[in-house]
């Protein structure tokens, strides 16, 4: 046959320290192969009698595996101890005749499993622990000489790793189907780039992959299995199976593979998803669920801080992930981007383990300037008839009620979850015609000396509308963020603040100044350059009246950008002002870089303080460091007159709260005349 039993004698010493249990069976006739030395391979015990149940063999994976000629794996559970049961066919040839009558089983031990699981898998049950660890012993010649032969003629390519990640072996299949010349070395260099990604190495999975060669495309099934030491803390080596599944791909049901899969990670697409949901719905519909979705915080970081290829494979990794966390019956996906979603029944749902296996996932890409933070939404079907579609828009607003910043959230859908979504859907569809007709109107908030001297004003939308009077900010301009459409409202507030400059020219308020706020959305979606010095040439205002207001986000969301930008306006004559200052953590390396005219100090930042005094002495200083590098401070949300007396002493000069008045309509403020009283 071209091999001798001395080459495969490393593979066979990874594949027996790999599994707990490895032995030869016959499924046709039910038996355990054993070795003779005398006779060869004889029957052995009854196959069901070494796991005591014979009900097993309605649905067994070695039957299975030789009926269909490819690799088969399920999970059993057997005296409360999870196992994986991996079954290889292994044709043989016996007087020029070839046969698949024997399979190799390959069974590992878990964890414990928890009851819900536990009732999810087949249950096994017996005593008979002789029979259990039946391995291929005895006659060892005998015993290997039966794996090397159909190791070697099986339509499953086979690639064997050792601890290091050296490959071993290879059988011939495994050459044919990746078209590589029978050197390892060769082997080992494609498998390392073809493979879906570096965090599956060293663990057991399952997935499907796209292989290409001179212009024809293949879909091959893998499965990998690892062996670990006796405690699981190392690795022994590695094996992987690999499977043509082209053709049943195409032809299954009439449906081509492509169009229920996703091509990236080979699980269900949304299409693939919603079928398979709905058919397990129907199956079994008084049955509770849950459907969830899931996505990563910021994921385009990931491509962009570490390239297109990292992102793809932390995609693959989660559908690896989710393959070997997800039992029979339950049902996973990627509908886009990075969203998963994840059919389950409802009693089958712990949380304590959910948390695990996404902390697990989170943990694919530890890096110092990404972490991967998961938001997850949980909704319990409620109606068997819904939509699959409306289950998972009812999950997707429990994930997006998920405030950012947190690792890993999850959160479970309310009516009231829906009746903000219907809130909002009402905010985002009447926005556009009101701006057309002018409901948007901007107050402003008076910018005083100690005295109540106004300087200017910090320009605020207000959406006053016809019906319902004055909508509160908190209730529109998260939405209008959410829904890419602040930078629409921004650019028209804008307008607004340029016009009524305009409006003041020739009048004792044209010494007034107005604040504009520039969202992180308005450096995305706007080029502020060129829309802010088409604002001062229209209303051929100074550009120096028109100061523009940024966060630290904002610049941190592209700092080299923004601060290009702002520069050039500044050159034009437009003021700028940081808002907000101290609330990130670069602040001081921000202000080294980026040269303003204006910063401001949120008076939030005394009484979030554990130590109020060492907070005062850090503002005095940031006060002073301000003002020695020749910019101005404003001191905003001042409420009190302890406040207003503790920054004058620190050496502020200009203020803007509620002690001296809440933002106004321009009436109200060209009222003022110029300073208001206390």
């Amino acid at each position: 046959m071209g091999i001798t039993v001395e080459e495969l004698r490393n593979y066979i010493k990874v594949m027996q320290g790999m599994y707990d249990v490895v032995r030869l069976v016959e499924p046709a006739s039910c038996h355990v192969v054993k070795a003779d030395p005398a006779e060869g391979a004889l029957e052995g015990e009854k196959c069901y009698t070494t796991w005591g149940k014979c009900e097993r063999c309605t649905n067994c994976t070695s039957y299975q595996a030789t009926i269909r000629n490819r690799v088969q794996e399920k999970n059993e559970v057997r005296d409360g101890v999870e196992c994986h049961v991996i079954s290889l066919p292994v044709p043989t040839e016996k007087n020029g005749i070839r046969n698949n009558s024997y399979c190799i089983e390959l069974v590992s031990y878990g964890k414990k499993a928890s009851g819900s699981r536990e009732n999810e898998i087949l249950a096994v049950t017996g005593n008979n622990e002789d029979a259990l660890y039946v391995s291929i012993v005895g006659n060892k010649r005998v015993s290997d000489e039966i794996i090397s032969l159909s190791l070697l003629d099986s339509e499953i390519g086979l690639i064997c790793f050792d601890e290091a990640g050296n490959c071993i072996y290879s059988n011939k299949q495994a050459f044919k189907m990746f078209h590589i010349p029978n050197e390892l070395s060769k082997m080992q260099e494609f498998i390392k780039d073809w493979l879906i990604d570096q965090y599956i190495r060293n663990t057991s999975g399952v997935w499907s992959q796209y292989y290409s060669y001179e212009g024809s495309e293949y879909l091959y099934e893998v499965h990998q299995m690892v062996a670990t030491t006796e405690h699981g803390n190392g690795i022994l080596g590695s094996c992987i199976a690999v499977m043509n599944i082209t053709d049943e791909a195409l032809n299954t049901g009439g449906v081509k593979f492509r169009e229920t899969h996703d091509a990236l990670t080979g699980i269900y697409n949304q299409e693939g998803f919603y079928k398979s949901v709905r058919a397990a719905i129907t199956d079994n519909p008084d049955e509770e669920y849950y459907i969830m979705c899931s996505n990563i915080r910021k994921f385009k970081l990931i491509n962009q801080l570490f390239g297109m290829e990292k992102g793809d494979e932390v995609l693959k990794s989660i559908a690896r992930n989710l393959e070997q966390w997800c039992v029979k019956g339950e049902i996973y996906g990627r509908t886009h981007s990075d969203e998963f979603v994840l059919f389950m029944k409802k009693k089958n749902f712990i949380q304590e383990e959910f948390v695990e296996a996404v902390r697990n996932v989170a943990s694919l890409l530890d890096s110092s300037i990404y972490r991967l933070e998961f938001q997850i939404g949980v909704y319990q079907i409620a109606n068997v008839r819904e939509h699959i579609y409306e289950m998972l828009d009812k999950a997707r607003m429990a994930m997006e009620s998920i405030p950012d910043g947190k690792e890993l959230t999850i959160a479970f859908y309310d009516d009231e979850m829906l009746s903000n979504t219907l809130r909002e859907n009402e905010i985002i569809n009447s926005f556009h015609a009101a701006l057309d007709e002018g409901q948007f109107h901007i107050f402003l908030q008076p910018q005083v000396d100690k005295n109540g001297k106004l300087s200017g004003g910090e320009a605020l939308a207000r959406w006053i509308h016809p019906e319902r009077g004055i909508i509160p900010p908190g209730m529109f301009i998260g939405v209008l963020e959410n829904a890419n459409l602040i930078y629409k409202m921004d650019r028209y507030v804008w307008e607004l603040a340029a016009r009524q400059l305009s409006l003041w020219k020739g009048t004792d308020k044209e010494k007034y100044r107005i604040s504009v706020n520039i969202s992180p959305k308005d450096l995305q979606f706007l080029d502020i350059e060129v829309v802010f010095s088409e604002l001062a040439d229209k209303y051929q205002i100074d550009p120096g009246k028109l100061n523009l207001e940024i966060t630290e986000t904002a610049v941190a969301s592209n700092i080299g950008n923004c601060i290009e930008h702002m520069d050039h306006l500044r050159k034009k004559g437009f003021l700028v002002e940081i808002d907000d200052f101290g609330s990130g953590y670069s602040s001081l390396n921000l202000l080294k870089d980026f040269v303003v005219d204006v910063l401001k100090i949120d008076m939030k930042f005394l009484p979030t303080s554990k130590d109020h005094r060492r907070a005062e002495i850090i503002l005095e200083h940031i006060i002073n460091m301000a003002q020695s590098l020749d910019m101005v401070v404003i001191a905003e949300g001042v409420e009190t007159k302890e406040q207003l007396q503790m920054l004058c002493k620190m050496g502020c000069n200009l203020f803007q709260g509620y002690y001296f008045s809440k933002p106004v309509d321009i009436e109200t403020f060209e009222g003022y005349d110029g300073k208001i009283e206390q």
